[in-house]
C-alpha cells in the first residue's frame, strides 16, 4: 500500500507529465512559441511555462530562437522546437512491379525525411525480420537519436510469426519485445494497408472517412479504414480482411485473369461501399483494366448504392501513403513515452 504522501508525490508527478507534454505539443504544431503564446495554447501560468521551458532546453528538446519584437515593445525570447531531438526509423514492406522491396526512411519529429533506400527483397516468401537486421543496424549507426522503429508489411506476404506480430495478441508481444531487446530502441509493427489509409486520410486532409484498399491480382486484397484521424479496428487488432468475403470462394486472392480480377475488384468495392460507406476509398493497384471507376458506376443497379458510391481514386504509388501514416503513428508513439 502506498502511503499518502506517496500517492501524492506520485499525483504531483503525473500533472507535470501532462502540463510537460501540453507544451512539447503547442511548440512541435507553432514551432516557434514565446511564452506569452505557450501560455495562451495550454492555459498554464508563466511560472509553470518557464519552468518547463527552462527544463525543455536543458533537455535539448527545444533552442533559443531570435528575440521577438511583435508587440513593438521589448523583444520577447522565442524557443523553437527541435526537430532533430529524436529521429524515426521507418521499414515498408511492398510490391512494385512484380517484385517485393524494402524501404528505410529516417524522419525528425517533423516528419522531413533525411535519408531514404529501397532494397529489393531476394526472396518474398521468406520474409523474415532477420533479413532487415543489418539494414536497422546499419541506420542505428549512423543516426543514434532515432527512438522509434516502425515496421509495415502486408500480413500475407511475411508469415504467421510476422504476420502476427500486426495483431494485438501474445506472440506480437513476444516479437516486438524481442526486437527491442536486440536493438534498444521501441519497436511497432503495422499493416500496410492500415498505415497507408491513415496516410490518405493526412493527406486528404477535407475528408472524414477514408477507406484504403489493394487489389493486386494474384495477391490477397486487404483494406484499411480511418475515422477522423483514427485507424478503425476490430478485435486482435484485425479490421477488413476483405478476402474472407464470401465471394472469394475461401481462395482469398485476387484472380490472375483480367476479367475475373476486374469483376472481383468491382463486387469488392461495392460490398466496401454498403458495409462502411466511406467517403473517399484510394485503389492500391498496378495492374487492374483502366476505367475501374466508370465500369462501377454503371454496375450500380439502385439509386440507393449510387448515392453511396465514394470518391475514388484509382493510385500506384501505396509507398507514399505507407509511410506518412507511419510517421503519425510512430508520433503518437513518441510522444506517449516522453
Amino acid at each position: 500500500m502506498l502511503t499518502v504522501s506517496q500517492k501524492q508525490l506520485l499525483a504531483g508527478r503525473s500533472i507535470r507529465e501532462d502540463h510537460l507534454q501540453q507544451v512539447r505539443e503547442a511548440l512541435h504544431r507553432e514551432q516557434i512559441c514565446t511564452v506569452s503564446r505557450i501560455k495562451e495554447l495550454t492555459g498554464l501560468s508563466v511560472v509553470t511555462v518557464n519552468k518547463l521551458i527552462k527544463e525543455l532546453l536543458n533537455n535539448g528538446e527545444i533552442f533559443e530562437g531570435s528575440p521577438s519584437n511583435t508587440s513593438g515593445g521589448r523583444p520577447a525570447s522565442t524557443f523553437c522546437f527541435n526537430p532533430s531531438f529524436s529521429l524515426m526509423l521507418i521499414l515498408s514492406c511492398y510490391s512494385r512491379g512484380g517484385h517485393e522491396y524494402v524501404g528505410y526512411s529516417v524522419h525528425d519529429l517533423f516528419g522531413e525525411c533525411i535519408e531514404r533506400r529501397e532494397e529489393l527483397l531476394s526472396d518474398s516468401d521468406a520474409i523474415h525480420t532477420d533479413e532487415f537486421s543489418i539494414g536497422i543496424e546499419r541506420y542505428l549507426e549512423h543516426y543514434p537519436k532515432i527512438a522509434m522503429i516502425g515496421l509495415s508489411m502486408p500480413s500475407d506476404s511475411v508469415g504467421g510469426r510476422v504476420g502476427s506480430a500486426l495483431r494485438h495478441d501474445p506472440q506480437s508481444r513476444r516479437l516486438s519485445h524481442h526486437l527491442e531487446q536486440r536493438f534498444k530502441v521501441p519497436v511497432f509493427f503495422e499493416t500496410d494497408i492500415n498505415a497507408a489509409a491513415l496516410g490518405c486520410y493526412k493527406r486528404l486532409k477535407d475528408q472524414e472517412y477514408v477507406a484504403g484498399l489493394v487489389l493486386v491480382p494474384g495477391r490477397a486484397p486487404a483494406c484499411g479504414f480511418c475515422y477522423s484521424g483514427k485507424v478503425l479496428k476490430g478485435k486482435d487488432g484485425m479490421a477488413g480482411e476483405v478476402r474472407y468475403f464470401p465471394m472469394y470462394n475461401d481462395q482469398g486472392v485476387l484472380p490472375l485473369e483480367k476479367l475475373q480480377a476486374d469483376d472481383l475488384a468491382l463486387r469488392t468495392l461495392r460490398a466496401v461501399m454498403c458495409v462502411m460507406n466511406p467517403g473517399y476509398v484510394a485503389v492500391y493497384t498496378e495492374s487492374l483494366k483502366p476505367g475501374l471507376v466508370d465500369r462501377l458506376k454503371r454496375a450500380l443497379p439502385t439509386a440507393a448504392e449510387v448515392a453511396l458510391m465514394p470518391r475514388i481514386e484509382i493510385s500506384d504509388r501505396i509507398r507514399e501513403d505507407i509511410v506518412s501514416g507511419m510517421i503519425s503513428m510512430s508520433l503518437e508513439k513518441l510522444n506517449g513515452i516522453s
